[in-house]
């Protein structure tokens, strides 16, 4: 006999069970959660776990009829969606109800299901084929940026040139409305503090991105023990105002580049021992990368036309969920590098309108591989989650065993075997729309993903 005692449809992919327990179930139950308490009771006139049943039931009644409840719930609700066939994208919703002995226990459940897509045989798509063969371009650029990283910087007796780099001193003015003697009041006020006057050292090379565009401008053509004077627009409190700049140059350096030839390459590492040794592990290290965004490009096509094949409407909150999990990672990054969430307020409502289409490219993504998975019979195998945990620990600088430990307590653990299953399933989809020539290859082996 079915529990399910009506089932209706009560949004977009959202559908509402009203499920049903036998009185005897909940009467069994009842009696198991009874005798628990009963074990754990305090009654006064009786010693512990010696109170007569009844009494218990009577004085616990409401407290048991919730546990009782929570208890069946979820049994009932797994029957239930296994007899109808039902695949929950999110956890279900249970309405609160409180069960009452001889009597049955009817709950109402809604959850957020999958939308109704067939998903057809063909496994086909036209995707691109990069081009992973190193060019002498490519390798000739690689290799100006190993000389520039063994650059050394001699000093020079003439005028700054861009590219060139500056030792010397800054000094910046108050702002207008500084007030010495209110910032010595209050040292800890930093936006007071930033107003006033201060100097610093500086070392920059000309013409840095990272630098003010002032400051490489008015260095340019300095020699050392010369000044400049130059004015710069700074916002303070959504007012624009000018501070005044003094610039002192102290030092100008000039970028020596190494030598090309085989003396300067075999010092380079054990394994090189001429500048054609060098120039082929270059190579090696271009058509890695090119090899590796060419896969990137592959899959994003891969997606971009299993969504456009297989359109659907999924669930808001399904999407709300991708889109949380991706600013909770945006979150994360910039706490990894010194942000302070706390003391700087981001657009929060703004920044999720931004992200929620990304978010809904994603959710759908992952609906159509679980689903592919589920058809295909694709599974993560047990050495794919023991290679993921491996590399996720040595990011983390923790072990693996750890780790383990932490995703079971988070839940984090069976969402990794969902990763890892997706990834396997879009590896197998690559391998099926390889090029001849690589079509007798292997698949990749899945590579594990972090946490967003």
């Amino acid at each position: 006999m079915s529990v399910v005692v009506s089932r209706r449809e009560v949004g977009v992919c959202r559908q509402e069970f009203e499920i049903e327990v036998p009185a005897s179930e909940v009467d069994a139950e009842y009696l198991r959660v009874a005798r628990d308490y009963r074990r754990r009771a305090r009654i006064d006139g009786f010693r512990k776990g010696k109170a007569p049943l009844d009494l218990v039931r009577q004085r616990f009644a409401g407290s048991i009829g919730e546990d009782v409840s929570e208890r069946l719930a979820p049994k009932y609700w797994q029957r239930a969606s296994e007899e109808d066939g039902v695949h929950a994208m999110l956890p279900p919703s249970v309405a609160p109800v409180q069960a009452a002995p001889g009597q049955p226990l009817r709950f109402t459940v809604t959850v957020d299901v999958e939308p109704e897509v067939e998903i057809g045989d063909s496994r086909s798509f036209e995707l691109p084929q990069p081009e992973t063969e190193p060019s002498e371009a490519e390798v000739d650029e690689l290799l100006e940026q190993v000389r520039l990283q063994r650059s050394t910087w001699a000093p020079v007796e003439r005028a700054a040139a861009r590219g060139d780099r500056v030792r010397g001193r800054i000094h910046r003015s108050a702002l207008p409305g500084y007030v010495p003697e209110a910032a010595a009041e209050d040292d800890s006020d930093r936006d007071q503090d930033e107003r006033g006057p201060a100097t610093h050292d500086i070392d920059l090379e000309l013409g840095d991105e990272r630098a003010w565009p002032e400051l490489t401008d008015n260095l340019t053509g300095l020699s050392a023990g010369q000044k400049a004077d130059f004015a710069r627009t700074e916002t303070d409190e959504d007012v624009e105002r000018q501070r005044s700049y003094e610039i002192e140059v102290q030092e100008v350096l000039e970028r020596k580049l190494p030598d090309v030839d085989d003396d300067w390459a075999s010092g380079l590492a054990a394994t090189i021992e001429t500048v054609d040794d060098l120039r082929r592990q270059l190579g090696e290290q271009v058509q890695a990368r090119k090899t590796e965004q060419a896969g990137q490009q592959r899959t994003d096509a891969l997606l971009d036309q299993l969504r456009e094949r297989y359109p659907v409407t999924l669930p808001v909150a399904v999407v709300e969920r991708e889109a949380l999990q991706i600013a909770r990672s945006y979150a994360n990054n910039l706490a990894r590098q010194g942000f302070d969430l706390e003391r700087q307020q981001l657009p929060w409502e703004q920044l999720m309108e931004e992200i929620r289409p990304q978010a809904q490219k994603r959710a759908h993504s992952s609906f159509l591989l679980d689903r592919i998975a589920r058809d295909d019979g694709v599974e993560a195998t047990a050495e794919d989650l023991e290679r993921a945990l491996e590399i996720m620990a040595r990011a983390r600088n923790t072990n693996r065993g750890r780790l383990r430990r932490e995703l079971e307590r988070e839940g984090g653990l069976e969402m990794l075997r969902v990763e890892l299953r997706r990834d396997r399933t879009v590896q197998a989809l690559l391998a099926a729309n390889a090029p001849p020539e690589e079509a007798s290859a292997p698949a990749d082996e899945p590579a594990a993903e972090g946490e967003d």
